[in-house]
């Protein structure tokens, strides 16, 4: 025979599982509604049984010290001289019993009725106590006696508790009926008034099943806040909010995305075309000029080349993070003016200072630097060629104001409202031919953000145009 090395795990694996956790799955199954009323009414059903059986109680006990009163008055008067009604087996009209036994053996019986108690179960010397009724009685309602002896004879009084019995019957039917009417009026209210009292959890059920369904402005009602379900109701609310802005920011950001893959696909695709056409061109024979064909071509792989430069240049202004230091946004001004007037000979670009201070803001050098570059080479590309550039700096409000304005051609409204999109070039003044791959100001206008800052432009046709950037200023 094989002797398994654990003989005790096929029996860990049979282990039924415990009776708790199955209470618990059943409990978890049925409604909050239904437990709560059951609670009540099983609160209410406890309650009234314990109110009936200390009621039966004290009702059986005052009931007993009654009849037991009864029979010690009856042993201490007229039972002692139940002899003088001469031994018959009758006497007075009474419900007593009474039986006599003296020493020769000899016993009276007085008012004998039907029933009698068991004698031989009778204690004498003990006070009143209950016993049964003798055996073959037609009745087996239980006696209260009580036995005394006196001369070496022997009293015994008893009275049947048929009265007392009936009584405490009657008053557990009673106590029953009225339990069961006043538990079943409990079972209505509780319903109704737990189903009102639960009616704004359903309003909170029937708003998460809205917003389910795409809602997103759906909301749930107020309560007061001095209520569990007011808290609950301002908790979903704020986190509502905060799931419907997320969904709406992702929503923009991947439509963004969406709109940013199709420019950038479309503008490679115009070069790609080119050099694809100019490729094709040659190999047909349809020219023979080697050095023309690469030309062309050499000059589109330019301009790819920019527009993928300035793609990751985008991409870094808006996904990296930033080395902020403490930036004189003055001595960067005269900076960027300085290379450019070496780029620009023969171009006007001015710096001037309108603060008391030094302009300080907290933000990366090269970044910044980056964006005044961009602005003040817009206005020398695109304001015309005798247009001026000048760089205002002042402070505003705990903000340092950069203005970067030209005096050139200017812009129409409609042109001005689309300037920071992606990709966008006006018809006059931002085409193909001119160089740019129409994210220059995109790129600015994500580092400006990139520095808690704000961008605006402002621009009149035929006077120029005026960027301005605002800066939290750094408080020493």
């Amino acid at each position: 025979m094989t002797v398994p090395d654990n003989p005790y795990a096929a029996l860990a694996q049979e282990e039924p599982e415990p009776q708790v956790s199955r209470f618990r799955q059943v409990g978890r199954t049925i409604p909050l509604r239904t437990r709560v009323i059951l609670l009540v009414v099983g609160i209410a059903g406890l309650g009234l049984l314990v109110n009936a059986v200390a009621v039966s109680s004290l009702m059986r006990e005052a009931s007993y010290t009654r009849l037991d009163q009864e029979l010690e008055t009856a042993m201490s008067s007229w039972a002692r001289s139940a002899e003088s009604f001469g031994g018959i087996r009758q006497g007075p009209p009474s419900d007593f019993y009474v039986a006599k036994v003296f020493p020769d053996g000899s016993s009276i019986i007085i008012n004998d009725a039907q029933s009698a108690p068991d004698l031989t179960a009778t204690t004498i010397g003990t006070g009143p106590h209950t016993v049964e009724a003798v055996p073959g009685s037609p009745s087996s309602i239980p006696w209260r006696v009580m036995a005394t002896t006196s001369n070496d004879v022997i009293t015994v009084v008893g009275k049947s508790m048929a009265r007392e019995t009936t009584l405490l019957y009657r008053l557990v039917v009673v106590q029953f009926v009225i339990g069961v009417l006043i538990l079943v009026t409990i079972l209505i209210s509780s319903f109704y008034l737990v189903k009102r009292s639960l009616r704004p959890l359903r309003e909170v059920e029937d708003t998460a099943k809205s917003i389910a369904r795409g809602d997103l402005d759906r909301r749930v009602p107020q309560w007061p806040m001095t209520t569990e379900v007011g808290q609950l109701a301002n908790a979903l609310n704020v986190m509502l909010e905060q799931l419907q802005a997320s969904i709406l920011s992702a929503q923009e950001k991947e439509s963004q995305m969406r709109r940013f893959v199709g420019d950038a696909s479309h503008e490679l695709r115009t070069p790609l075309t080119s050099v694809k056409g100019y490729s094709e061109l040659y190999h047909s024979g349809a020219t023979k000029d080697a050095d023309w064909v690469l030309s062309k071509i050499g000059g589109e792989a330019q301009r790819m080349s920019v527009l993928v430069e300035d793609l990751l240049s985008l991409t870094r202004a808006e996904g990296q993070q930033m080395e902020k230091h403490p930036v004189d946004m003055l001595e960067l001004s005269l900076s960027v003016a300085s290379s450019l007037r070496a780029a620009w000979p023969d171009r006007s670009i001015g710096v001037v200072n309108n603060t008391g201070s030094v302009p300080l803001v907290e933000g990366d050098p090269t970044r910044l630097h980056q964006v005044l570059t961009n602005l003040v080479n817009n206005g020398l590309n695109h304001g015309g060629p005798e247009a001026k550039v000048q760089i205002d700096i002042s402070t505003e409000d705990e903000a340092v104001v950069v203005r970067v304005s030209d005096d050139g051609a200017g812009m129409p409204p409609e042109d001005a409202q689309h300037i920071f999109e992606r990709f966008y070039r006006a018809d006059t003044s931002r085409s193909r031919a001119s160089g740019g791959s129409g994210l220059g100001l995109a790129i600015t206008k994500s580092l400006v953000e990139g520095h808690r800052g704000t961008i605006a432009v402002s621009s009149d046709v035929g006077i120029g145009t005026v960027f301005t950037i605002k800066l939290p200023a750094l408080v020493d």
